[in-house]
């Protein structure tokens, strides 16, 4: 019942990133709100379970927003698995630790997007593209990433219980 639970939350969040987030920008950018999510709920999951809720939400999201279909998809189901993966060896009740992970979570989703989008629409450069990917768009999901981790850490913490 949690990991459907954990599932129609993330599908509210497709819902919440589409219409409201995209729209506020920092700094040119809008934060990814699914990317902070599977990163945090990673490290309470297992593999199996958070790979599968990576990819119905990444799936979801790839049908709401357009563009290469699957692409989300792949990197919400890799995000999943990787941090779950790891998550033994992790020491996860630290700001400094969620902070690094989205950082490299966004990081990696920024790489993928920009190695699939270049080919196909380029519509920005490079530079730009670099710039917004590896430093604009990390920083600013990891600082929210902390932030929304501290204000919902006692609902965080009881997956942990689960």
């Amino acid at each position: 019942m949690k990991k459907i639970l954990l599932c129609f939350l993330g599908i509210l969040l497709v819902i919440v990133e589409i219409s409201i987030t995209n729209y506020i920008d920092i700094f040119n950018v809008s934060f990814n709100l699914l990317t902070i999510y599977i990163t945090i709920i990673s490290l309470y999951l297992d593999e199996t379970d958070v790979s599968i809720i990576g990819a119905i939400i990444g799936l979801v999201k790839d049908i709401a927003v357009g563009g290469i279909f699957g692409v989300n998809a792949l990197i919400l189901f890799t995000i999943g698995y990787g941090i779950s993966f790891l998550k033994n060896k992790i020491y996860k009740e630290s700001n400094i630790t969620i902070f690094a992970l989205v950082f490299i979570a966004s990081l990696f989703d920024s790489m993928v997007n920009i190695a699939t989008a270049i080919p196909i629409y380029n519509t920005y450069g490079i530079l730009n593209l670099v710039i917004k990917g590896i430093i604009t768009i990390p920083l600013i999901n990891s600082i929210l990433s902390v932030l929304l981790y501290n204000l919902f850490k006692t609902s965080i913490l009881k997956l942990k219980e689960d």
